[in-house]
């Protein structure tokens, strides 16, 4: 008898051994194998594509730093240099199954045509001016409020080399400023008395402030601060030449950061307020108004 029950036991074991691993099996069918492809569609644009075998209804991708997508197929636009680690998990009847891998970006991108950058460049290219009327240069204490200096209303007259000055913003990121041939020449960096002068007059490291092919992008807002607009490239400016960050300054700066305190549109033009702090203090501060209207 004991013999029957040591053969029979033998005999289980036997078959038990013949069934599929828990790793490719389970009670309600075979796991499925996660699989991918990866596709550049250009230096910022990446297509994903599950290859998985084994049936899958539900496709899962998680992008580490950039989000977690659905589906067998998921197209990416990826603005920043780096490289991406990502999981892609697949679901079937039996279970799950995932595979990892990354994503190498070389190259910076344009920023998504949304919210600010669509109101500056109509995702394609838009030119702005400071709009010609009183206060679209103003300057005063971010403390109080008060004002200590801002244009007349006839602007045109007073500084008719401020009020012809254009930047066009492009959706790839470009902004080209176009000083139409001259400058407000200020003190501050070497001309006196204050007035305007032609373009040819900025020599020597003012150079930088002549027309030219800058950069810009969009920071977006969070607690510290509303949308803002970043300018680079030395002797990128908005407004004023002279004003910086922290500071009013003789010379070119290779980036300053305006906040954007509003965007409006009236009758057809749209209108931007920037504000920038340039005293260290905190203190003082210059706000400029801008118009479009192409």
């Amino acid at each position: 008898m004991f013999k029957k029950i040591a053969f029979l036991a033998i005999l289980a074991a036997g078959f038990a051994s013949c069934e599929p691993s828990e790793k490719s099996h389970t009670e309600l069918g075979a796991l499925p194998v996660a699989g991918y492809e990866i596709t550049y569609i250009d230096s910022n644009n990446v297509q994903l594509i599950s290859n998985s075998s084994g049936d899958p209804f539900i496709f899962s991708w998680e992008i580490e730093g950039v989000g977690t997508y659905t589906g067998d197929t998921v197209d990416l636009f990826i603005g920043n240099i780096g490289v991406y680690e990502f999981t892609h998990t697949v679901f079937n009847q039996g279970g799950s199954d995932s595979a990892t891998g990354q994503i190498e970006i070389l190259k910076d991108g344009p920023q998504p045509c949304v919210g600010a950058i669509e109101w500056l460049t109509e995702c394609n290219e838009r030119t702005w001016k400071i709009a010609p009327q009183g206060g679209s240069l103003w300057v005063g204490s971010s403390f109080s409020g008060q004002q200590w200096w801002a244009i007349s209303g006839n602007v045109t007259a007073d500084r008719p080399c401020i009020y012809n000055d254009e930047w066009t913003f492009k959706a790839d990121g470009d902004m080209v400023y176009n000083s139409n041939g001259d400058f407000w020449g200020e003190s501050f960096f070497g001309f006196s008395p204050e007035g305007c002068f032609p373009e040819s007059d900025l020599v020597g490291p003012l150079v930088y402030w002549k027309s030219g092919t800058h950069s810009f992008e969009i920071i977006p807002a969070n607690s510290d601060h509303p949308d803002q607009i970043k300018v680079s490239g030395l002797g990128a400016f908005l407004g004023l030449h002279k004003v910086a960050n922290g500071q009013e300054v003789g010379g070119p700066q290779s980036q300053i950061i305006y906040d954007i305190l509003s965007m409006t549109e009236v009758n057809g033009k749209r209108y931007m307020e920037l504000e920038i702090v340039f005293q260290s203090s905190g203190d003082g501060i210059w706000r400029f108004t801008f118009v479009s209207e192409s």
